[in-house]
């Protein structure tokens, strides 16, 4: 959130983008929301299925804010708030079995996200609807077996949310490869309610997208980063302004199930993607007094985005709630 100056940009304007800062092999845009004439949401959504490790959606949100029709509408103004969240996107072929014995999963933690318009609040409500409806059926029989609330996922697939889902089943698949051939994967699914060039495009977990360094050795320079402390800034200070706090004296919330891996395999193969695509700066490799380096975690850092449990790519990494109601502090994003 940015506060600007009176009268810059009438209010209930929207720009969204595509592409810059991502390049052409990474799939996303950003927007830009005048919640009034004198605050502005902005942002960037970046895929994390990036071939390169170093993929860093924190400084490609610095890179956006640099672009001249951007940094021209900023200036001379101030950031209020920064925030940070990996959302659901990988559509319907990528949902989960939505029930078991007691169980209904409902909401992004289902999939229930359009990704072609990166909406979701209607059919997580909906979601919450169906699933509240299967409950009263097994609340009647008292009965919270699968075979019951199995129930809840016919009602979904009888449903207008699964009619909407179905139609953009591929949108974000067909962008595996680069920006120009989900622009044109994109435009027969558009023609063919979904279809595309088959019913089911291929798609994999983000993580096994990454090169390795052996595989290309310019992946082992590090990126320069420059924050001017004005319009960008580095992560520690964006997680200031996110209203992050935690209790500094409680278990790590962030379980990294072997630490031998991030000193070995991972810093061999993949550089430690962990430090780059943290916005929160909660991992970083440190050296030891014997020259090697190790794993030092920061989980008050963390805002929660879970990200981490996600883009590792050994699966090496589990996101648990913290202790105490912890984290960042969202007002009015």
């Amino acid at each position: 959130l940015w506060e600007i100056p009176k009268g810059r940009i009438a209010a209930g304007t929207v720009w969204h983008t595509l592409g810059y800062p991502l390049g052409y092999n990474l799939y996303g845009g950003g927007w830009i929301y005048a919640m009034s004439d004198e605050l502005l949401s902005l942002g960037v959504a970046s895929a994390l299925n990036a071939r390169d490790p170093r993929n860093d959606p924190h400084r490609h949100l610095q890179d956006f804010k640099t672009h001249p029709f951007i940094s021209a509408m900023l200036k001379d103004g101030k950031m209020v708030k920064y925030g940070a969240k990996t959302i659901s996107e990988g559509g319907y072929w990528a949902m989960p079995q939505i029930y078991a014995d007691r169980l209904m999963l409902v909401g992004e933690s289902a999939g229930f996200l359009n990704s072609m318009r990166l909406k979701g609040i209607h059919l997580a409500l909906k979601s919450g609807m169906m699933a509240a409806e299967t409950a009263f059926e097994a609340l009647s029989k008292e009965d919270y077996s699968a075979v019951v609330l199995k129930g809840y996922d016919e009602r979904f697939h009888r449903s207008w949310a699964a009619r909407e889902l179905y139609r953009v089943r591929n949108f974000h698949q067909a962008y595996e490869k680069c920006l120009f051939n989900g622009m044109f994967h994109t435009g027969l699914q558009m023609m063919t309610a979904g279809r595309g060039v088959k019913n089911r495009y291929h798609a994999e977990a983000d993580h096994k997208r990454y090169r390795k360094l052996t595989e290309e050795p310019d992946l082992r320079r590090p990126i320069a980063r420059k924050f001017d402390g004005v319009l960008t800034f580095d992560k520690l200070t964006d997680v200031f302004a996110s209203g992050t706090k935690h209790e500094e004296h409680q278990p790590s919330h962030l379980k990294v199930l072997d630490l031998d891996i991030c000193s070995g395999r991972c810093a061999v193969e993949y550089g430690n993607p962990c430090q780059h695509f943290c916005p929160a700066q909660v991992y970083e490799m440190v050296k030891t007094e014997d020259g090697k380096k190790k794993l030092q975690l920061s989980p008050s850092n963390c805002v929660h985005c879970k990200t981490c449990d996600i883009a590792d790519p050994y699966e090496n990494i589990t996101w648990a709630p913290p202790e105490g109601g912890g984290g960042p502090k969202y007002g009015g994003m």
